[in-house]
């Protein structure tokens, strides 16, 4: 009975995350945090249900409970390259860019063949105005990403639209044609090669991107953003009624800010 006691509890934490991990996947949200939570009422320190917590927490806009997860991951385990990697990515996207780097280098050192970890390193350091490092990091990342993948496509997309920040329309554009190869239905990267055709005057190229990246999910690109650069397209194209319509719809939406 003992015996059987010791196995009911060593394998109730792992049975609840793996469904929470389910029910994350499926964005059963609710579902996925009353297991999750299970998890951590039998097994406080499990790393992998602290990290799932972390990132439910995220959705839910509750950084502070995502930062508290993460940090009690990474000193349950500092060499879990999950954690680390998260622990970076939450600095990241709550704009905290110095605090992000060396997490994130943690986590590069702990699975150096992992794209993940060098792509929000490039980004951190484009943030952070370090051109040159992230410019480098952007290769690294796309060096390192599988072919044709979402994930490859999504790598792409922020290089070549750092590209074009740094005025290398021609680079910039061959890295977002090869996303929207990898990844036809990329928002962004039919925004970013509407950009970058805008910027080489090609107008009417740049607009048929630009419409049909507003045809597609909105899960970065805003439409507002769209609408936005529709109406310069067209008002530079001479068509007032259509540049006239992108306009209302750009002030009518709501307004976001993105970097």
């Amino acid at each position: 009975m003992i015996w059987l006691l010791a196995l009911q509890i060593a394998v109730g934490p792992a049975q609840h995350y793996e469904k929470a991990k389910q029910e994350f996947a499926q964005r059963e949200f609710s579902e996925a945090v009353s297991e999750v939570n299970a998890a951590l009422h039998e097994s406080p320190y499990m790393v992998p249900a602290l990290v799932l917590k972390a990132r439910l927490a995220v959705f839910a806009h509750r950084p502070d409970v995502a930062k508290s997860c993460l940090i009690r991951a990474i000193t349950a385990d500092p060499t879990s390259e999950e954690a680390q990697f998260f622990l970076g990515a939450f600095y990241y996207q709550q704009n905290d860019f110095k605090l992000a780097v060396s997490p994130l280098q943690t986590a590069q050192t702990l699975s150096p063949k992992s794209p993940l970890p060098v792509f929000y390193l490039a980004m951190t350091q484009e943030a952070l105005g370090n051109a040159t490092e992230a410019l480098e990091l952007y290769q690294q990342a796309e060096n390192l990403s599988p072919e044709k993948s979402p994930q490859s496509a999504s790598i792409l997309v922020a290089y070549g639209r750092f590209l074009l920040l740094m005025g290398r329309s021609e680079e910039s554009m061959e890295k977002e044609r090869r996303a929207i190869e990898e990844d036809p239905d990329s928002r962004d990267g039919h925004y970013e090669l509407a950009k970058g055709l805008n910027r080489e005057g090609d107008l009417k190229d740049a607009a048929l991107e630009a419409e049909r990246a507003l045809t597609l999910p909105e899960l970065g690109t805003t439409d507002a953003q769209i609408h936005f650069l529709l109406a310069r397209l067209y008002a530079r194209l001479q068509q007032p009624d259509l540049a006239n319509a992108h306009l209302e719809k750009f002030q009518a939406a709501p307004q976001t800010t993105r970097r």
